[in-house]
């Protein structure tokens, strides 16, 4: 183990010599190559309506901007500077960019780097923060002027000029009720020389086990009997041990202590241990959460190759190792009534543990990726060319325990030999996926209207996915697939204030794109898109769009082997009662491809730009057809519609559980989502402040208070399971996935105050109530999923601004974060106000509060 784990920092040192050797080439500055720079000139005036419109491909310089011409009349909605990056605490560009598309509900954005697309966020997702020097948000629309999504922002990431840095991060996470901590460790070796760039990137973690006698966990009763010592209890249909046990007792005895060291015991001697049970060993070997080590490697980088051509790639490789404990092997065994050992006289059943054995569930993972992307600025068109190829190799086995045969009358099942019988059977499973694509892109000016530039976007694709699995359960299997797609797409310009083509009605265009995508064999899929983008004035934006996307299958849900995994717990809402069951999981052949078709209409409002107040309200209805999930739970919805997948015995108990994917009909659902954004600088702007008195010279810092609050409230949502059933209400009890009915509402608020370097930021979630029917039709029953309020804490702060005269403080930033603050978990609750086993609250969040301290330093 100790040789594998090595493997990647191994990688580290020779990624390290590697990125020092080249980048002075890869970087090396050539002044016919760089973009223009960026200056602080003020914007120009605006350009007379009768100038040559500049070329959609071509760089533009607006101000101190650079952007591709054909975003340059999409206004800069939000600028996040230096300061505005360093508020959210965060180790890479992705953390930042994940943040800030989700305070703003971004799904699918585009991205650009100094104002060029770029292929894939990845490109610079693993660049460090300090490479900021800011970010520009786009309005709703720009995503589709370089072949995006339709109604979709683009964010704009601006590199600063020259940059060459070693960023060394290293951090510990602590769980606040004990039991689990987390290491957390980074490397970044970033250069950056103009459109040049080189960054090299090392990331690991290794978090602990949690296991349930680390905290308050109550488990089921039935598990409770099994003990390494050894439990009698009745056999299956009988109220009491044994009857001759009961009459020496004096009262009935349902359970026996067995005592330590008896091999011939008789009924006086087990008398102390009646109606008592044996401590079971199962808390201290069973996790809550498992252990995990993953480590990620890449190298990216972009290289202006002349004036029309660039090229970036990205090679990244990760390996993950997790380890979870399931309990010690355990077996239920009945002792007859005529075996000589037994004194009970009658049938028992004999609970009892491995105390030597331990059952573990292991799952080791490694994956490799490549991109290459050559851009072009040809004339007045843009194109791309990009190649990717992607690997996956995982590895798992899961064990638990097995059956024991009868006992004969020659066993003695007292003499202590009987728990290290007890076998333990492993479930092995392993899959290996590939995956190459190349795709070209390209999109430019078609004629001149009244209005404007006709722009068209063209793409074409072609992908092959391979993808092999064998399971100890489910056999091999194996699936080829090939996509070969083509899309296509105008924007054609309806009004235009510049022209002074109804320019009272601000400026306007109408984007259609569609897309054709031919699977073979699988079949075939349809994407479109129309979309209506009206800046009604400088401060108000409207977008209204439809779209339908119908989105291929991963041939992982079509293919993988079944695998069987045993003692799973499971809540049935039929009986309210949870249960262990066998689960089986995998893919499912003729599974339907998903068909979503969204329309909504979105206001983007800045009325006030001085403190950056952005004002959102978007509405939307999402009509989702073959959607492909997890079975959910046996609701009297889903048991109607999937009888074959839930086995019960004779008693009615739940004992099995096909788990596989499974298409739903059709899940409709009505959404508005409210937000605002602003800033407020709470100081005057920052100056420089002449050396003086011995003193240096230096810059004054700015205190500045950001807010960005948002509400989503669900206004509808139903579904139809299958063709042919009901339409059940999600609001109302009826569920379709885990975790309890939809919450009506979801709200989120973050506050950031930053004073130039350091600062703190609060993010506060609410999820709303929800509930969940079960029980019979005749006797419906209702779990409450309570409301659930969070609050998460960062705070940072420039060690080089208390130690000024230190080196190694200078560069150096520490982090305090405490995720879930007041340590609140939500409370699931039955009609007598109890919380069923599977839904107590350790089992939906084991973690509670956590406290992470992370030091950062930049050399």
């Amino acid at each position: 183990m100790a040789r594998r784990a090595n493997r990647p920092f191994a990688a580290m040192r020779r990624g390290s010599a590697l990125l020092l050797a080249i980048a002075p080439f890869w970087c090396s500055p050539l002044a016919s190559q760089d973009a223009p720079a960026p200056s602080p000139t003020p914007a120009p005036a605006p350009a007379p309506a009768d100038r040559e419109p500049d070329p959609p491909g071509t760089i533009v310089v607006i101000g101190d901007r650079a952007i591709i011409a054909s975003l340059r009349n999409f206004a800069v909605e939000q600028t996040y500077g230096e300061d505005d990056v360093a508020s959210y605490a965060a180790g890479s560009v992705g953390e930042v960019l994940d943040a800030i598309r989700e305070e703003n509900g971004d799904e699918n954005p585009a991205f650009l780097v100094n104002g060029r697309p770029v292929a894939d966020a990845s490109d610079i997702a693993d660049l460090p923060p300090e490479a900021i020097q800011r970010i520009e948000t786009l309005p709703r629309g720009a995503a589709q002027r370089v072949n995006g999504a339709a109604g979709q922002r683009a964010y704009n990431v601006v590199l600063k000029r020259q940059l060459r840095t070693a960023v060394v991060t290293a951090s510990d996470e602590v769980a606040t009720d004990g039991g689990w901590s987390s290491l957390r460790g980074a490397l970044q070796l970033t250069h950056i020389q103009g459109q040049n760039r080189l960054n090299l990137s090392l990331t690991g973690a290794d978090s602990g086990v949690l296991l349930e006698s680390e905290r308050p966990y109550v488990p089921r009763t039935e598990d409770t009997y099994y003990a390494a010592g050894g439990n009698v209890l009745p056999a299956f249909g009988m109220s009491q041990v044994s009857p001759a046990l009961t009459a020496l007792a004096g009262a009935p005895v349902t359970s026996v202590a067995l005592p330590p060291g008896l091999a011939a015991p008789t009924l006086a001697a087990l008398l102390p241990g009646a109606n008592a049970l044996n401590p079971s060993g199962r808390g201290d070997f069973r996790s809550l959460r498992g252990a995990s080590r993953p480590i990620n490697l890449s190298l990216s980088g972009n290289r202006q190759l002349d004036d029309m051509f660039s090229l970036s790639f990205n090679a990244n490789a990760t390996w993950s190792d997790s380890r979870s404990l399931g309990g010690l092997p355990r077996a239920r065994i009945t002792i007859p009534a005529a075996n000589p050992f037994s004194p009970f006289g009658v049938p028992v059943s004999l609970y009892l543990e491995n105390p030597d054995g331990l059952l573990v569930s292991r799952s080791k993972s490694n994956s490799q990726g490549v991109s290459v992307t050559l851009n072009a600025l040809v004339g007045k068109w843009r194109g791309s060319l990009n190649g990717r190829y992607d690997r996956r190799v995982s590895h798992s086995a899961y064990e638990y325990s097995g059956q024991l045969p009868a006992l004969s009358n020659a066993d003695n099942p007292f003499d202590g030999t009987l728990a290290a019988r007890i076998p333990v059977i492993a479930n092995r499973s392993d899959s290996a996926s590939r995956s190459t694509a190349v795709a070209a892109e390209a999109s430019g000016p078609l004629a001149d209207l009244w209005a404007g530039p006709i722009e068209a976007r063209v793409s074409a694709s072609v992908r092959w996915e391979t993808f092999e699995g064998a399971s100890t359960t489910g056999g091999a299997q194996s699936l080829d697939q090939r996509q070969v797609s083509a899309g296509g797409g105008l924007s054609l310009p309806l009004t235009s204030s510049e022209k002074g083509v109804l320019g009272a009605l601000g400026d306007s265009d109408l984007a259609f794109d569609i897309g054709y995508v031919d699977l073979g064999e699988f079949g075939s899929l349809m994407r479109s898109s129309l979309a209506l983008n009206w800046q009604v004035a400088d401060w108000l934006r409207l977008v209204a769009r439809t779209t339908r996307d119908e989105s291929a299958i991963s041939p992982f849900l079509l293919a993988a082997p079944a695998t069987i995994v045993e003692d799973v717990a499971y809540f049935d809402p039929v009986t309210g009662q949870t249960v262990d069951v066998t689960t089986i999981y995998g893919g499912v052949a003729g599974l339907l491809p998903e068909d979503r078709r969204t329309r909504s209409i979105a206001v983007t409002a800045t009325p006030w730009k001085a403190y950056n107040l952005q004002l959102d309200a978007e509405y939307s209805v999402d009509d989702l057809r073959n959607q492909i999930g997890a079975l959910p739970e046996p609701t009297p919805a889903v048991l109607a519609a999937f009888p074959g997948r839930f086995v019960r015995d004779s008693s009615g108990t739940l004992v099995l559980v096909d788990n596989r994917s499974i298409n739903l009909a059709r899940e409709r659902s009505e959404r508005l989502r409210l937000g605002v954004r602003y800033a407020v600088p709470l100081s005057p702007p920052p100056r420089r402040v002449a050396a003086s008195g011995g003193r240096p010279a230096y810059r004054t810092k700015q205190t500045r208070l950001q807010v960005t609050l948002s509400h989503t409230e669900l206004l509808s949502n139903t579904s139809v399971i299958r063709p042919g059933l009901p339409v059940i209400d999600l609001l109302d009890g009826a569920a379709v996935g885990f975790g309890g009915a939809q919450p009506r509402g979801t709200t989120s608020a973050n506050f950031a105050l930053t004073h130039g370097a350091s600062g703190m930021r609060m993010d506060f979630r609410r999820r709303g109530p929800s509930k969940l029917l079960y029980g019979s039709l005749a006797n419906p029953q209702l779990l409450d999923f309570g409301s659930l309020t969070t609050l998460d804490a960062r705070l940072y702060t420039d060690l080089g601004d208390h130690f000024g005269q230190s080196k190694l403080a200078k560069g150096a930033r520490m982090t305090l974060v405490i995720d879930n603050v007041f340590n609140r978990r939500q409370s699931v609750t039955d009609p007598d106000g109890f919380a069923p086993q599977a839904y107590q609250k350790i089992r939906r969040d084991a973690l509670g509060r956590t406290v992470q301290l992370e030091l950062r330093k930049s050399f």
